[in-house]
């Protein structure tokens, strides 16, 4: 599999040239994540405009990645699905956002909340 991974401090983007989905590419796609992006960036925006195909074990492996991110107060956003794919993905309570501008923008407002909603728990203690 090959891909590209953009970093900063606040998201990794990852475009990849997969076109199938299923439990194997899905998982090596999932250690890639894992190994080179979790230590860096709690959120992980993976492009998948080239997927073709998506079979039930692919999603489960891109649900323990989401699981995994979620346990470290990350997040994986999908980007670029086919339609056919967005059904799948929203039963598999995975996050969706049709392009990878709109994911950026999605990942700071949702840093921006979370950073609203602790000065809230902070001033609610004092």
């Amino acid at each position: 599999m090959n891909y590209t991974i953009e970093k900063n401090e606040h998201y990794s983007l990852i475009k990849t040239d997969l076109t199938l989905m299923n439990q194997h590419t899905c998982h090596k796609l999932r250690e890639k994540v894992l190994h080179e992006v979790a230590s860096n960036s709690k959120y992980v925006i993976v492009n998948i405009e080239g997927v073709k195909e998506c079979n039930a074990e692919g999603t489960r492996e891109l649900i323990q990645l989401a699981l995994d991110l979620r346990n470290t107060n990350g997040m994986l956003i999908l980007t670029h699905a086919d339609d056919h794919f967005t059904r799948l993905f929203n039963k598999a309570d995975i996050t969706f956002i049709p392009t990878d501008m709109e994911a950026i923008d999605f990942v700071f407002m949702d840093q921006l909340e979370k950073q609203y909603l602790d000065m809230d728990n902070d001033s609610s203690k004092a």
